[in-house]
C-alpha cells in the first residue's frame, strides 16, 4: 500500500513537473507598432518599445549588439518576477545600421530571442 502511493506521488509529480515546463515556452516578445525594425536619431540614439508576457514569471532580459558576445544591458530588476512587462530600452552608439539580439528569460529556464533592427 505504502509503495502504490509512493509511485502515485512521484507520478503526480513528475506530471506537474512537466506542466510547468510546459509554461515556460509561452513566453512573447512584441515590439511596439508589430516592427521589429527602427532609425536612430542623429546622435545614434533608439528607444526599442515594446510588451513582454508569461504564463512564468520573468527572471531577466539582456540586449547584445550582434556579433558581439556581452549584454549591454542586463535588466535583472524591472522584469523580474512579472508575468507582464511593458519595456523600453535605450541603445546608444549606433553609427551603422545594427541588429539587436533580445532574449527574454524566465524563472523556469525557459527564453526566447528575438533581433530588433536599428538603422542608421
Amino acid at each position: 500500500m505504502k509503495m502504490k502511493s509512493f509511485i502515485l506521488l512521484a507520478l503526480t509529480a513528475m506530471l506537474f513537473t512537466l506542466s510547468c515546463k510546459k509554461q515556460s515556452t509561452k513566453l512573447q516578445l512584441t515590439f511596439t507598432g508589430n516592427v521589429a525594425e527602427g532609425t536612430a536619431n542623429a546622435n545614434g540614439e533608439y528607444s526599442i518599445t515594446g510588451h513582454i508576457s508569461s504564463a512564468v514569471r520573468l527572471d531577466k532580459v539582456t540586449l547584445t549588439k550582434e556579433g558581439q558576445s556581452t549584454p549591454f544591458l542586463v535588466d535583472e530588476s524591472t522584469a523580474k518576477n512579472k508575468t507582464e512587462y511593458d519595456y523600453s530600452y535605450p541603445v546608444t552608439g549606433i553609427t551603422a545600421n545594427t541588429y539587436i539580439i533580445i532574449d527574454v528569460y524566465d524563472q523556469l529556464g525557459g527564453k526566447i530571442t528575438q533581433r530588433f533592427l536599428i538603422r542608421k
